[in-house]
């Protein structure tokens, strides 16, 4: 009897397939049955797959193809020779200090890979691509009168920083590909996610865990304590990252006919904020538990290891904060889409990983300890 799972037998290329979501995305296509093909740059000394694998039994593994996405040939010549029929690309210079230090790479990389990517997806006619962007796009809205918090898709993009304009960038080209050319584009704008497999010490959550797990007080960049960022953990990225391929056709419809044609409603109509609440849950901030200030996550994650006061450090001076940020995610909601994690039981399954990984990380964040 066929399986009538839809990712059974799918052929799917996912981006910068080392990276956190990349990683836990990899295993659920896997686990559903799909045939993957992951593209990486870089021999790494420690795999995220392998790590959230580790003690597991595993069917399948990723096809791993060692490929530049600026190369567009040699990016056509992978979806050639799997067949590729869905696109997750996720690959990115997403390190916002990396970014900020590294401005033409971090073009070069975030925006003409994208670039490269939906090109193969137009001239091989690749039914599904989705293009992972971040609500970092939106930028400063926190004291705007006409499109205030939550953000919403229609909403201009004010990045301002390099990696923020990088994907603002990538967004739109995105968005053209999908009106110009009629390539069926969804694009995903998530707020901050967490959970196992980030390998990205530079992050709140990762670096916090970390140093309360050697007896190092968190940090904290001044001024920040108390901006709002809204949480997602990485499961339920992942399944908004496959419902919105699951449902390309549908949103787009037969021959595209769902697609506006001119004015506002073109605005951010390819695009998706991922987040955890809608509108009418965001009208009462404070009762919604996955959006928290820097000083409450911190003293989450001590409720869990150690309790240890934070310090105050300095700034980068080329660094750029965005204020309050939580997003209305009532567009993805009424496809289907509800996250499954609490903020308690997502922090709770993070440490637990980083607990267990410990050993095997501390080179990694050994830079971020001091």
């Amino acid at each position: 009897m066929k399986n009538q799972n839809f990712w059974y037998g799918k052929r799917v290329l996912v981006t910068g397939a080392d990276g956190f979501v990349a990683a836990n995305l990899i295993k659920k296509l896997l686990g559903l049955g799909a045939v993957v093909v992951g593209t990486v740059r870089h021999n790494r000394p420690i795999k995220t797959l392998e790590l959230l694998d580790e003690g597991e039994e595993k069917s399948s593994s990723p096809d791993i193809e060692f490929n530049d996405l600026l190369d567009f040939a040699a990016t056509r010549r992978i979806c050639d020779r799997h067949q590729i029929d869905t696109i997750f690309h996720l690959a990115a210079i997403s390190i916002v200090s990396n970014a900020a230090n590294s401005p033409i790479s971090t073009i070069e990389n975030n925006v003409e890979t994208t670039l490269n990517l939906l090109e193969v997806a137009r001239t091989n006619n690749i039914p599904r691509v989705v293009i992972v962007s971040t609500d970092k796009v939106y930028g400063d809205h926190a004291n705007d009168t006409e499109e205030t918090l939550p953000y919403r898709e229609h909403y201009a993009l004010r990045g301002l920083d390099v990696y923020s304009s990088s994907k603002v960038a990538a967004d739109m080209i995105a968005q053209t590909y999908a009106y110009q050319y009629k390539l069926p584009v969804m694009i995903t704008r998530a707020c901050n996610i967490y959970g196992p497999g980030d390998l990205n010490f530079t992050r709140l959550i990762p670096r916090t865990i970390m140093r309360l797990m050697e007896g190092k007080a968190p940090v904290i960049n001044i001024g920040n304590e108390h901006v709002l960022r809204e949480y997602i953990y990485v499961d339920d990225v992942v399944d908004a990252y496959l419902l919105l391929a699951e449902k390309t056709n549908e949103y787009y419809g037969q021959n595209l006919e769902n697609m506006p044609s001119s004015g506002a409603k073109t605005y951010g109509w390819s695009a998706f904020n991922i987040g955890n609440y809608d509108k009418k849950d965001l009208a009462e901030v404070k009762k919604c538990d996955r959006i928290q200030s820097v000083t409450d996550i911190i003293a989450l994650l001590g409720a869990r290891i150690k309790k240890i006061e934070p310090v105050i450090i300095p700034k980068p001076v080329n660094f750029i904060e965005i204020p309050d940020q939580y997003a209305d995610a009532s567009k993805i909601r009424q496809l289907g889409f509800s996250p499954k994690t609490t903020m308690s039981d997502g922090i709770a399954k993070t440490v637990a990983w980083y607990t267990k990984h410990q050993e095997q990380l501390a080179p990694l964040a050994e830079k971020y300890m001091n």
